[in-house]
């Protein structure tokens, strides 16, 4: 007998539980186009423009995965704002439009100082203080989610969580991608939420029925 209401259905546990559906998880990557990383010490700007849980984080990660180099987090605390980049051959700055236009500039400075490469994820669009700096920009506009990019996703990460030796039977369908794509409002973090309820309902009433 089952342990628990995802075993009766083939899972170990919600495929869309905890660590696993936030952005900077490597598991969250989703191919855009943009899967090969710019390289280190290009003089350059490279920005990743998008909505909160668009996979900005996630960008950055995979692509720091590939080049190595310094990671920095601008956290929405206004105090913990204050804090000086990390520059390098190529560097990695998160939500860096909360960062003090200052700090903002003097760490470009540094980057174009030591013709180096810096990737920054924004929700607006800072490029004119890159130019400004004298760094070669890019910005990279990330879509929001999608019916079949959706459809795709749930089934790699439900096929990630099915137990050994087992099969699982839940397929998202096309009605009820659209449904989540609707009240996600192109939010993959909400996505993520709303594909968590629909398994959990799915497992529970299951388990209701044996």
């Amino acid at each position: 007998m089952a342990t628990n209401p995802y075993q009766a259905i083939g899972l170990r546990h919600n495929p869309f539980i905890g660590t696993e559906q936030l952005a900077q998880t490597v598991t969250f990557w989703l191919d855009h186009g943009y899967s090969e990383a710019p390289l280190p010490g290009g003089n350059q700007f490279v920005q990743i423009l998008g909505e909160k849980g668009f996979g900005k984080t996630a960008h950055l990660h995979h692509w720091r995965s590939q080049t190595g180099g310094s990671y920095c987090y601008v956290p929405p605390n206004y105090l913990q704002r204050w804090q000086w980049l990390k520059t390098g051959a190529i560097a990695y700055w998160d939500e860096v439009d909360r960062l003090p236009l200052g700090l903002f500039l003097g760490g470009l400075l540094r980057v174009r100082m030591r013709r180096g490469t810096v990737v920054v994820g924004s929700h607006v669009d800072v490029s004119f203080w890159a130019k400004l700096a004298g760094l070669k920009t890019t910005t990279i506009q990330l879509p929001s989610l999608d019916i079949p990019t959706l459809q795709a996703w749930a089934a790699f990460k439900i096929a990630a969580a099915t137990i050994p030796d087992q099969t699982c039977p839940l397929i998202l369908s096309p009605e009820k991608a659209a449904e989540i794509v609707t009240q996600s409002q192109g939010s993959w973090r909400r996505a993520a939420d709303y594909l968590h309820i629909w398994v959990a309902a799915i497992a529970f009433s299951n388990s209701q029925q044996n």
